[in-house]
């Protein structure tokens, strides 16, 4: 499929400490790996679960990510509001925070590239999620909001198509996609590039 499913759970103060904690989690988790083991939802389904005190503000420090903020603030609310809307975004922890996303993939991509993966479906697909994330890590540094992973490459081309080769953006999304005809000549050495040139873009710049 075309499109990523993220969902977040926040948890209300009364249910995260103790016994509740544990039961609430453990009812998650009975309905979540109804999908997550079902390969037709597995790579599509993220869930994500935190306490209302674990959400980032202006006035206090927080370990959740500001790029995951960023993405969440253009969440639809299922039950409630969505506390990330009113959030405003610290331009320079986000920044900060895309440049260790785009670092954890780069690495997933070295790791790729010194023990490569026997099944060779199982590598394409965690090059595709590297070079995906690490495209979106640059987006994110950009102060780009508007945008998934889905259409990523679609910013690139409008904004971005100037300051790196990003043919393995194209290859990844194409990838993505199911298309049949994909030519993955040379996309390993390509992708772990592309990762290396993000990296260098947000450090320097």
């Amino acid at each position: 499929g075309e499109s990523d499913c993220d969902f977040i759970f926040i948890l209300d103060k009364k249910v995260t400490k103790g016994e509740k904690y544990l039961k609430t989690l453990t009812k998650i988790g009975e309905i979540a790996v109804k999908y997550l083991e079902d390969p037709l939802y597995s790579s599509l389904i993220d869930i994500e679960i935190i306490g209302e005190d674990d959400l980032p503000s202006d006035n206090k420090k927080s370990l959740y990510s500001w790029t995951r903020a960023s993405n969440a603030k253009n969440g639809k609310a299922l039950i409630g509001d969505n506390p990330f809307e009113k959030l405003k975004i610290d331009n320079d922890k986000l920044k900060a925070d895309a440049i260790c996303m785009a670092r954890e993939f780069y690495e997933q991509m070295k790791d790729l590239v010194l023990y490569p993966p026997t099944d060779e479906y199982r590598g394409l697909y965690m090059v595709v999620d590297a070079v995906l994330g690490c495209a979106c890590a640059y987006l994110y540094s950009k102060g780009e909001t508007n945008f998934y992973r889905s259409n990523a490459v679609m910013v690139f081309e409008e904004k971005y198509k100037d300051k790196f080769n990003f043919e393995p953006l194209q290859i990844s999304q194409r990838l993505r996609l199911a298309a049949k005809t994909v030519d993955t000549k040379d996309f390993i050495p390509k992708s772990l590039e592309f990762c290396r040139n993000v990296i260098t873009e947000l450090i320097n710049n």
